[in-house]
């Protein structure tokens, strides 16, 4: 796992940037050749480099790797939303002339992938929800993100990304691998305190995909964490019954980053899924 931390140095050395019609640009990697890519979209406070561990694994599948606006090393969006966001993600995919990919996002960036699905779902040949789900907040998460946005406003940037990160991880792996979590939180706080917020309120406005992962032509996949404490699993298994052709995976000991906490298993789920996702074209024609 600690040599998997050492892959982010090459990550970025590998950059490329998209400009969008704003002038704006979107940093992205790409990684290995093929027609269908996996594109990997990052959560809230991360960026491309979150999913480090899992390249090792991957190493075969053609991988682009996307730096979300005002994140990473990408400009902040004009209009911060889950449209804006989708729409940059486009923009990268049109600039590689890429028409067909398999999309996965983590949390925040699940709800950006369900936002890309709801506008161009002819782009899609897979969809994946790495720890997100379809469902708006609940008042519960609504305040909590709001007050977020105070305290963020009042210049506590750190004191919030201190306290976000270890939430994210099972408590066995709190324990047993503090200096992963705190290069996380090191990285998160890189993030641009104007980014964070931006992003907290469009997830806060962000729309209900039920209907979107309901009329989903391609396969979905659902990728739970048992210890996840954002997202309970019950809610993501919910989600995946809303498909037609879905793959749902529960993986027992992972909080919410189950690329940190097990690799290997979640590369397992992804290259299955990338395999699992061309048997189901195959059966259409």
């Amino acid at each position: 796992m600690y040599e998997s931390m050492n892959t982010t140095a090459a990550i970025f050395a590998e950059m490329n940037h998209t400009h969008l019609p704003d002038g704006h640009k979107v940093a992205f990697s790409r990684y290995g050749s093929g027609k269908v890519p996996i594109v990997l979209l990052h959560g809230f406070c991360e960026d491309q480099s979150v999913w480090a561990p899992l390249l090792p694994y991957l190493n075969e599948l053609p991988l682009l790797l996307i730096d979300l606006p005002g994140f990473g090393q990408s400009d902040k969006a004009t209009t911060p939303s889950m449209q804006a966001y989708a729409a940059a993600v486009k923009a990268v995919l049109d600039d590689l002339e890429i028409s067909s990919c398999v999309l996965v996002g983590h949390s925040m960036g699940g709800y950006i992938a369900l936002e890309f699905a709801s506008l161009w779902p002819e782009y899609l040949d897979g969809l994946g929800l790495f720890h997100s789900h379809p469902f708006t907040d609940n008042e519960e998460r609504k305040t909590a993100r709001k007050r977020g946005i105070e305290t963020l406003m009042a210049g506590k940037r750190d004191l919030y990304v201190t306290q976000l990160f270890p939430n994210l991880f099972a408590p066995a792996f709190q324990a047993n691998w503090p200096d992963i979590i705190q290069a996380l939180t090191d990285n998160g706080k890189k993030q641009s305190t104007e980014a964070i917020m931006h992003a907290l309120q469009a997830m806060l406005d962000r729309k209900d995909h039920q209907l979107t992962l309901a009329a989903l032509p391609c396969p979905s996949l659902f990728l739970l964490g048992e210890k996840d404490a954002l997202i309970p699993h019950n809610q993501g298994i919910q989600a995946g019954l809303l498909p037609d052709k879905s793959m749902v995976e529960l993986l027992p000991e992972a909080g919410h980053m189950a690329m940190w906490e097990a690799p290997d298993l979640s590369s397992d789920i992804l290259k299955r899924f990338y395999q699992w996702r061309v048997s189901c074209r195959n059966k259409k024609l």
